[in-house]
This record gives C-alpha cells, structure tokens and sequence, in this order.
C-alpha cells in the first residue's frame, strides 16, 4: 500500500527543499574547488604554535585563528549550509533537522573537509605520523569536528540566535552529538564558543 502523501510532501518543502538543497550542494563544491585551486592555502599552517592545551581542540582552535583564509573558507560553508534546514527554524525543529539529515550530510562533505585540512596543514600533529604519511582514521575524527563545528554555527545562524546563547543541553548541541559519532557536544561548544564568532561575520 502506497502511504506517500503529495500535500504533506509539498507542505514539507517538497520539490523546493530538495532542489535548494542540490543547488546549495553544487555552490559548495565550488567553494572547495576554488580554494584547492589556489596553490597559496598548501600547508596554509605553516607550524603549530606550543600551545597549553595539545589536544585535537586546542589545536584546532589555534590552527584556525592563525589562518584568516580558513576561517573565510569555513565561513562561506557555513553560509550555504544555514540554508538547508528547511522551514522550521526553532531550535527543535533544526534540532530535528540535524537528527533526521545530519550524518547524510556529514557523508557529502566530509571528504571535502579531509581533503582541505590536509591540504592546509590544520592539526597536522595529531592525523601525520612521524614518518610522513597520514593517518586516515585520525584525519576522518579531525574532519568530524570541523563539520560538527560548522554544523553547529550554521543552526545558530539559521535560526537567527547569538552563538553566546548556545549551550551544552540545548537540542541543536544534543542532536550533533547523537547524529555525530565520537563527537561530545562539550568539545564541539568549547570550539564553536572561540571561534564560532568569526566564523559567522
């Protein structure tokens, strides 16, 4: 028996949400294309500063920080990526956005993440082994978080909040963490709560 219902479908977004969704898909693979096609953002980190905290966030946080061409990159998907989640723009309803359509979307773009931090250098210390090749698994784990953190300010952006207001129970920081494997929502607030706001200038 055939349960589809067209009206809710239409009502829901329909046509219109899947059609956004693959246009915004096409502008973010040109953002990556362009930024891999200038030879300038290769080991845009050039070393990682001693830093009090060595782990992955601090690492990402001053990686980031030190590299403004980053932050426009992560800026610019971020921008696209507030655009997917549909109509309802509360908290739970982009909370259930993410639960629903989250770890599909990390699918689309993880690669392109792997592909950029490697290409930039950010974190190198905890994805490059000493003898020079790249640890895949660690390199993956690395991209998770940028995406989770990505997520994270475009959910803030989208549903017209301050990051400030972001907390750790909130329903968008929850269904991260239940979407996302691996990734606690406190690791991914201490991120978005340093450098969430230049991200979303």
């Amino acid at each position: 028996m055939n349960t589809f219902d067209f009206k809710n479908y239409l009502a829901a977004g329909g046509v219109n949400q899947q059609l956004t969704e693959a246009q915004i898909h096409e502008e973010i693979e040109k953002i990556f294309e362009e930024f891999f096609n200038d030879s300038s953002n290769k080991n845009l980190i050039k070393e990682e500063k001693e830093q009090l905290d060595e782990s992955l966030t601090g690492l990402i946080v001053g990686g980031i920080l030190s590299a403004p061409k980053l932050i426009a990159l992560l800026g610019k998907l971020i921008k696209k990526i507030s655009k997917v989640f549909g109509k309802d723009t509360s908290e739970e309803g982009i909370g259930a956005w993410i639960e629903k359509k989250g770890e599909q979307l990390e699918g689309t773009y993880i690669k392109g993440l792997m592909q950029a931090i490697k290409f930039t250098g950010l974190a190198k210390s905890v994805w490059k082994k000493e003898d020079g090749s790249v640890d895949k698994e660690k390199l993956h784990d690395t991209a998770e978080v940028i995406f989770a953190v990505i997520l994270a300010v475009a959910a803030v952006g989208a549903g017209g909040t301050a990051i400030s207001a972001l907390k750790s129970g909130s329903g968008i920081m929850a269904a991260i963490e239940g979407g996302l494997t691996g990734i606690k929502s406190s690791e991914i607030l201490a991120i978005v709560q340093k450098i969430g706001p230049k991200l979303a200038a």
